[in-house]
């Protein structure tokens, strides 16, 4: 973020007491309501006998309080527009025992600091205005080879990662339907686990520091588990936690990371492992700086989606259902979040159709190869969170045309669609076919499921080689799927004997009619699947794998 965004003073009677910027549409505070006295708070641990290092001029009280003291004193500050706003170095330059780092580079930073510790023969001392931490990862980067240099002390304690045969995870929890199942798989399995609600969409930064600390020493935990990055900032504070205490980062990605880890990219390193349920995405993961990837799979909850479960409402029963988003509302919040112009917004829809017919399954790449006249206008979107949500569009909208395709290939069968009101949009001029509003994951689905002859399935656009949740549950609780042939299917099922799948949907109405026919083939289908899945594809199965992987690369 650093020089990106516009900074502005806030003062009370002549006194600077706060400074906001402006990023990306959005008003971040510094200090918010107690600026002067969180200051003089941190300056108040400045520990007399050592050098003290400032990480952020702030406001300067913290920084005068020192320099007052007649201490030497260190500021890494490298916020031009902070700096232009406050005018702390003009209002400083009398002190001849303050020294400003104002590189960029963490290399420099180091060496710079490092020299003046050894002229001036002191221990560092390091007080860290947090707002610094979000504002750039050169500060965390630079805290961290400070505090792992041979003339730093460390910090924090550390112990022996991995000793037992049941390693114990500490948890970010979310909302994300996923975490549920990690959790029970770890009761199930006896798994020492500690979980942190990080559901906060705005935490405090010290909040945050403290709860994240304070559960690792109390829990000790062999590493951390996350689902889609969820509970990791942007801005580097939890990875830089986990390096002071030595543990490591799993994240297990369920949709496209490449949608979110670009905000993440300056926090690539080795004590962060990749999960995807995509092979697809191993290859840019490796391009972006992470050299942990491993392959996971999703899965089913056996005990969630099981055969006793049953059809539960006789007004679900058909011979052909389908459960799915329209896609019609997250395209429209996706083109709104954008904001595409020039040749980007006249023909979005058409790089979107094109992309849905092509194996690439990077929108950037795919730009680069076919339509490179408009990589421009693409650059043009400046920020990072725009340009996401174009390539985010592009998906949605591949998948809302690749999707309606598929549907519309079931209505001589009368299906019951299942999902947001975006289908009464979509099939408006069609009228043979059912809609239902959205089912409830947990509560309602393991029970309707069993009540079509067939589920049909179309996968999403963000993975064109990879299987969705539905592969696995539904037959879990005894269901049929037809499903789209994805060709990582073939590590998972055998197509044919354990799955059914069409190729082509010009296949769709014969496949659906040769299987709302048969229901001995339907039968032995699903006991295949099911002795598959109980066998391999729990989410039992899963975290098994994940602490095998975890244990291999940091034990």
């Amino acid at each position: 973020m650093a020089d990106k965004y516009v900074a502005k003073a806030v003062e009370d009677e002549g006194k600077l007491k706060d400074i906001c910027i402006l990023y990306d549409d959005k008003t971040k505070h510094m200090w918010g309501k107690y600026g002067p006295r969180n200051e003089e708070t941190l300056a108040a641990k400045a520990d007399p006998i050592k050098l003290q290092l400032l990480v952020g001029s702030g406001i300067g009280i913290a920084a005068e309080y020192i320099l007052q003291a007649g201490r030497p004193l260190l500021i890494l500050d490298c916020e031009q527009p902070i700096l232009a706003a406050t005018d702390l170095k003009n209002k400083f330059k009398t002190h001849s025992n303050l020294h400003w780092i104002d590189t960029s580079s963490p290399e420099k930073a180091v060496h710079h600091i490092l020299e003046l510790k050894k002229q001036f023969q002191l221990e560092i001392d390091i007080l860290t205005i947090p707002f610094y931490l979000r504002l750039s990862p050169f500060y965390a980067e630079t805290i961290r080879r400070i505090s792992g240099s041979s003339e730093q002390k460390q910090q924090v304690q550390t112990w022996p990662k991995f000793q037992s045969e049941k390693p114990r995870i500490l948890l970010l929890t979310s909302q994300y339907f996923l975490m549920g199942e990690i959790v029970s798989a770890c009761e199930r399995q006896s798994i020492p686990h500690m979980f942190i609600n990080m559901d906060a969409k705005v935490m405090d930064l010290n909040l945050f520091v403290s709860k994240i600390s304070s559960a690792i020493n109390i829990f000790r935990p062999d590493f951390v588990l996350t689902v889609n990055h969820l509970g990791v900032d942007q801005e580097g504070v939890l990875n830089t936690i986990l390096h002071e205490y030595g543990v490591p980062l799993a994240s297990w990605f369920v949709d496209n990371p490449l949608l979110l880890l670009p905000l993440y990219q300056a926090q690539a390193s080795p004590n962060t492992t990749i999960f995807t349920w995509d092979t697809d995405r191993m290859g840019s993961l490796k391009k972006m700086g992470y050299d942990n990837i491993f392959h996971l799979p999703l899965g089913t909850d056996q005990t969630r989606f099981t055969p006793g479960k049953g059809c539960r409402n006789p007004a679900w029963k058909r011979d052909i259902s389908f459960v799915g988003n329209s896609m019609v509302h997250k395209t429209a919040r996706r083109l709104e979040a954008a904001q595409p112009s020039g040749a980007l917004e006249q023909r979005w829809k058409e790089v979107a159709h094109e992309f849905g017919l092509k194996s690439e399954p990077s929108v950037t790449n795919f730009l680069r190869t076919d339509y490179p006249e408009l990589l421009s206008d693409y650059e043009n979107l400046i920020s990072p969170y725009r340009k996401l949500a174009f390539e985010t569009l592009i998906i949605w909208q591949a998948t809302l045309e690749y999707r309606l395709s598929c549907v519309k290939k079931t209505l001589e069968y009368s299906p019951l669609i299942v999902g947001d009101n975006g289908w009464n949009k979509l099939l408006k001029d069609d009228n043979n076919w059912d809609y239902h509003s959205e089912l409830s994951y947990y509560e309602d689905l393991p029970h309707f499921y069993p009540c079509s002859k067939i589920n049909f399935n179309c996968t999403s656009q963000q993975m064109k080689g990879a299987v969705n949740q539905r592969v696995f549950d539904v037959p879990a609780c005894n269901g049929f799927i037809l499903t789209d042939h994805r060709y990582q299917m073939e590590n998972l099922f055998e197509p044919g004997k354990e799955i059914a799948v069409y190729y082509d949907i010009k296949e769709i109405p014969d496949q659906i009619a040769k299987y709302t026919t048969d229901s001995k083939t339907r039968t032995s289908i699903i006991k295949a699947a099911r002795k598959r899945i109980l066998a391999e594809h729990t989410y039992d199965n899963r975290i098994s794998t994940l602490i095998k992987c975890m244990r291999a690369t940091y034990a």
